[in-house]
């Protein structure tokens, strides 16, 4: 197994329960865009995810530095983390925007672009499962369905910006909302980005 020394054991973990974190954060996201009536106590619970993502990424980082031989290349793990941590740092940001941006209505898109990332969550964490296993065909698998997925958030990204452009609202909450789907949509990008990274491991290790 890649991961077969029992001190390799906690990069894999570590990575494994980060993705179980980005699947609670983008379960409570979802909950979220729902109705917004709640988005300030969201918003905290969030915060306090992208803090324990904070946390996974140092005792990665940590454990870097006190490592000989590593179960896969320095650089590369370093990139996962980052990566991970990226797409948690992007979630916590939305929900933060709909409090201090003063979002209180939610729409098709938002709840939309909420399904995306949880499957993209979902397919996430399986990889990293994959990943110790060896089972490079299943990540290669997940690796095209997030770029479907991803697809998906830059036609949703268009999409919600034409219809702001087409309906007669206020510029301010033109501005606002196009930012909130710019931004949902590089968190799709964020979990392509770690996608990209397996799939440099898959080639190596293959």
């Amino acid at each position: 197994m890649l991961f077969n020394r029992s001190k390799d054991k906690i990069f894999y973990q570590t990575m494994v329960d980060a993705t179980t974190n980005i699947i609670e954060a983008v379960q409570l996201f979802r909950e979220n865009v729902e109705t917004l009536e709640e988005k300030e106590q969201y918003a905290e619970r969030l915060k306090e995810l992208e803090h324990k993502g904070d946390d996974y990424t140092h005792l990665v980082i940590q454990e870097l530095n006190k490592a000989f031989v590593t179960p896969l290349d320095h650089e590369d793990i370093l990139k996962l983390v980052y990566y991970l941590d990226d797409v948690l740092d992007g979630i916590e940001a939305c929900a933060a925007r709909f409090v201090y941006m003063h979002v209180n209505k939610t729409t098709p898109y938002l709840i939309q672009y909420g399904e995306i990332l949880e499957k993209s969550a979902r397919q996430l964490q399986e990889a990293f499962v994959a990943l110790e296993k060896r089972d490079f065909d299943t990540i290669r698998r997940i690796s095209v369905e997030i770029n479907s997925l991803e697809n998906e958030g830059d036609k949703l990204m268009r999409e919600s910006i034409s219809a702001l452009f087409e309906e007669s609202i206020d510029p301010i909450e033109l501005i606002k909302m196009k930012e909130i789907y710019q931004k949902l949509e590089g968190v799709t990008d964020s979990f392509e980005d770690v996608m990209d990274v397996m799939e440099s491991v898959v080639m190596k290790y293959a």
